[in-house]
């Protein structure tokens, strides 16, 4: 019978360390992936027509998945201070039509789930793009679908930023847009050597896609302008699988001259049964300037006919590195809120062009949002 209990109580320890070793087993991954990027280097420049050498080292503690490469212009210096309102110079004996802004994206599998992995490739440079300043994105994503993002500023061809050539775009129209229907992108275009192109380029923010979404993008170049001045007005077709979230716009007006000019905006694509007319957001008040360390305020008016369930702030960089900000705030029985909330700038926030995002959700599931500028000051 001592025998027989004896049994019994190793029986009972076995299986409750096999259950506690399962339980460990279940435990998920939630540790982002690792990247060292080797080359480029920041400001690095490199030649139209030639190759853009990219070298990058990934590490997981579990296992990688993939990882994807994004290039797109940042002309309108949306993540970067210091080239706000850049311009782009080209060529004069360049036909103006021919030249575009360059985009690059691909996704590389990483095969047999390895915890290190270094990226070696050499990416051709087209020879009939624009010059200046360009963003590399590189996005890891392990097995647990854990992503990491870093950016890297690269100059191809000539960097022009700053000249000025007559060319301005204003009054950017781009209001949210629904999956599986149009954007609208509008803007008024001038340009003192007369309207050669526009280009129009879309990419996300920080998307997180999920299965069977993708992060959609989108560069176009339109040749139908001309004059000294136009409305700029193109309908754009949103993908019906595109991730849910912040996109950015740029739009590039190139003169008869070859001579480019930037500005940017920021959309949100969202669902289709969405109905974000039933949410008002009064026009967003935000310190111009709030100095790292002080206290910013944001403001607004909102109002929402099903009843307001929470609002969530996003701050994010427009240089790619700096400040991230979330905070998400409920509410219950209110179909109006005079919104204001105050929250500190930390002392170590890089300085320089930030973006607010308001996003406002109602009882139905409806959400709409509005946008805002700031900058943080030394």
């Amino acid at each position: 019978m001592k025998n027989f209990s004896i049994k019994l109580i190793a029986l009972f320890t076995l299986t409750f360390f096999a259950a506690c070793s399962s339980d460990d087993d279940e435990i998920l991954d939630s540790e982002r992936p690792e990247i060292t990027v080797n080359d480029p280097v920041e400001g690095e420049a490199f030649e139209v027509g030639g190759e853009l050498h990219f070298d990058v080292n990934f590490s997981d503690n579990d296992a990688l998945s993939s990882y994807r490469v994004d290039i797109h212009n940042n002309f309108d210096g949306h993540t970067h201070s210091g080239v706000l309102n850049s311009t782009v110079s080209f060529d004069p004996v360049m036909q103006a039509t021919s030249v575009s802004p360059w985009s690059f994206n691909q996704t590389f599998n990483i095969e047999g789930a390895p915890q290190t992995y270094h990226a070696h490739e050499h990416i051709e440079i087209p020879d009939d793009i624009a010059e200046g300043p360009y963003h590399l994105g590189i996005t890891v994503i392990d097995m647990s679908g854990n992503v990491n993002q870093v950016y890297v500023e690269v100059i191809i061809g000539e960097d022009h930023t700053g000249e000025e050539h007559g060319i301005t775009i204003t009054d950017i129209h781009s209001e949210d847009a629904v999956r599986g229907g149009e954007f609208h992108a509008e803007a008024q275009i001038a340009a003192d050597h007369e309207i050669g192109s526009v280009s129009v380029s879309i990419h996300g923010h920080d998307l997180e896609p999920a299965e069977g979404e993708i992060e959609w993008t989108f560069d176009e170049t339109y040749d139908d302008y001309s004059g000294t001045s136009a409305e700029f007005h193109e309908h754009i077709d949103v993908p019906a699988n595109a991730a849910l979230g912040e996109y950015h716009i740029t739009i590039t007006v190139i003169d008869a001259e070859g001579n480019s000019y930037s500005e940017g905006s920021h959309f949100h694509v969202t669902d289709e049964d969405n109905d974000a007319e039933a949410i008002t957001i009064s026009e967003i008040t935000v310190d111009e300037n709030v100095a790292a360390g002080e206290e910013m305020h944001v403001d607004a008016e909102i109002a929402g006919e099903h009843g307001i369930e929470n609002v969530e702030i996003h701050i994010h960089s427009e240089e790619g590195e700096g400040w991230e900000f979330e905070q998400s705030y409920t509410y219950e029985d209110e179909t109006a809120i005079d919104f204001h909330e105050h929250f500190d700038v930390p002392a170590d926030a890089a300085a320089g062009e930030y973006h607010l995002s308001l996003e406002v959700t109602d009882h139905d599931g409806n959400v709409a949002s509005a946008d805002a500028h700031f900058n943080i000051t030394e």
